[in-house]
């Protein structure tokens, strides 16, 4: 017979007697329903147990045995659910069941029946199961919402984290706050919810992470922008262009385009436009509209000027010949490609003004003389611009006029032995046909120049040019009179020899008077003889001749 066996009732009764206990297992322990608890049991080092009791008291009262070893002999065991592992002197139960929740009582004595006791409890906690995450909201538009998301799970003393990907939520207790089991995101952000959003349930021993929440949050439409390509205001008519506009929003924004404030049919993200016409300058915008937050946006408004370069520029004038006095001409400019912005006129290259003489439309295409005058005769151009491109024409108005200032020039007097020429000056564009009369007799003189070669006596007399302009149909007229005499008779001048018999005591004189020895009566003789000679009987021609 085991000698321990007979020992076993003395050990229960010591133990049942024993008052003084030291800690052996801590106050309270936990264990999970459908697991295993383990009970740390603390021994001095010196206590080598031979005998270990374990009783269980449930809730209402009743006492068994859970485990009972004496020496190297288990006689209870719960049906082998508890184990005793005397190198760890750890005590171990399972699988729990929500009934082994309760009181357990240790008792352990060695060979020497020293023991040690101790009492502990024990709580079996359900398992953390289910976690998942519940909006509010099946959507969030930012600004606008509030969104509760509530951490559901299973379990027994659950507290609960929240991650943002794999970093925690920071609240603050306005925007971000926690209630319980609840994250209340106030008036959401869309950062708020960007990526995966975690829960975890947790209790002292266990901890379980949901899956991944992911919530849309709407915003925009925002920093709406567009594009032009070419990026000038001026485009040539027949050129390219495209429009691009583009905003920052969640659902992507609808777009719509205006021109001019009228909407377009397109709704595309982008406008391409080919050979473009002048119909289409003006002002273009986009408007880009989320339906999820109910708002808009407009991007900043663009405008594209579409012209044609100018070319073909011709300036027409009167079709009829222009006569001072009596025309009124009109000079309009016009181009047969492309539309002009500004219309310069100039005259013979200088900028041409209105004045009293001159009318410019107030499009500055036409210039009026009412009465044009032979000034007015000269080159006219005029210079269209726009902001692509230049173009000028020249127009040459000839002004018809005259005859007038008409004179007649030649000597008053001839001798027989001379040559007479008279020639009629006169103003006229186109030049003058001529008429000679003399002594009102019509000459066969058609000429400016009426010339004759050794006048007569009887060439004497009123010679009359008349000047006659074919084209303004006026004519005027000057007279001259010509006296011819014989040889020598016009001037009474001095024969040859005593011109040189002067000329001989002119230079004597001037001799003697450096000498000093010059008579004073031949010296005034000399003197007026000569200046009698020379200022009125000395020829034109003759008076060079004389020394000087």
């Amino acid at each position: 017979m085991d000698p321990y066996s007979l020992r076993a009732p003395l050990l229960i009764l010591a133990a049942a007697s024993c008052c003084s206990c030291s800690p052996l297992v801590p106050l309270r322990i936990s264990g999970v329903n459908g697991k295993y608890a383990t009970f740390p049991v603390t021994i001095p080092d010196s206590f080598q147990p031979n005998a270990v009791k374990i009783t269980f008291a449930s809730s209402t009262g009743e006492s068994t045995t859970v485990y009972n070893r004496i020496g190297e002999k288990v006689t209870t065991s719960s049906s082998g659910r508890a184990v005793y592992n005397q190198t760890t002197s750890e005590f171990q139960l399972g699988p729990l069941t929500p009934a082994d929740a309760g009181q357990y009582s240790f008792l352990l004595v060695d060979v020497d029946f020293n023991m040690n006791q101790g009492q502990t409890t024990l709580e079996v906690l359900e398992p953390v199961a289910d976690v998942t995450i519940i909006s509010s909201l099946p959507e969030a538009v930012e600004f606008n919402s509030t969104v509760i998301l509530t951490c559901s799970a299973k379990g027994s003393f659950l507290s609960y984290k929240w991650l943002n990907g794999s970093n925690p939520v920071v609240v603050d207790g306005k925007h971000l706050a926690l209630n319980g089991s609840q994250l209340i995101i106030t008036e959401v952000l869309r950062t708020d919810l960007r990526g995966s959003i975690y829960c975890i349930a947790e209790n002292q021993l266990e901890s379980v992470k949901s899956t991944a929440f992911n919530m849309s949050v709407s915003y925009g439409p925002e920093s709406i922008t567009m594009k032009k390509v070419p990026d000038e205001v001026v485009l040539k008519k027949g050129s390219n262009l495209t429009l691009a506009c583009s905003a920052v929003s969640s659902p992507a924004a609808e777009l719509k385009w205006l021109f001019n404030g009228a909407e377009l049919p397109d709704k595309t993200a982008t406008l391409a436009y080919t050979n473009l016409q002048e119909i289409q300058s003006g002002n273009y915008s986009c408007v880009a509209y989320n339906s999820k937050t109910k708002r808009y946006a407009a991007s900043q408004v663009v405008t594209a000027s579409i012209i044609e370069a100018i070319s073909g520029t011709n300036v027409t004038g009167p079709i009829s010949l222009l006569i001072a006095g009596n025309s009124t001409a009109n000079l309009t400019c016009k181009s047969s490609v492309g539309r002009a912005d500004s219309v310069t006129w100039f005259k013979d290259d200088k900028p041409l003004a209105a004045s009293d003489r001159l009318i410019i439309s107030t499009d500055m295409k036409t210039i009026s003389i009412p009465i044009v005058q032979k000034e007015d005769a000269g080159q006219y151009k005029c210079a269209l611009s726009n902001k692509l491109s230049k173009d000028s024409s020249i127009y040459n108005m000839q002004i018809y006029y005259g005859p007038e200032k008409v004179s007649i020039e030649g000597p008053k007097k001839a001798e027989v032995v001379d040559t007479v020429v008279m020639t009629c000056k006169v103003a006229s564009i186109p030049p003058a046909t001529y008429i000679w009369k003399f002594n009102g007799s019509l000459l066969e003189i058609t000429t400016a120049e009426f010339k004759i070669e050794k006048p007569s006596f009887e060439n004497s007399g009123i010679y009359t040019c008349e000047a006659r302009n074919h084209i303004t149909g006026l004519s005027q007229t000057a007279t001259h009179n010509l006296l011819v005499k014989g040889e020598g008779e016009l001037n009474d001048q001095l024969s040859s020899g005593a011109i040189a018999a002067i000329k001989e005591a002119w230079r004597y004189c001037i001799t003697i008077l450096t000498s000093g020895r010059c008579e004073p009566n031949l010296l005034d003789q000399l003197f007026s003889q000569l200046v009698f000679s020379t200022h009125k009987i000395v020829p034109p021609g003759q008076l060079e001749k004389l020394p000087s």
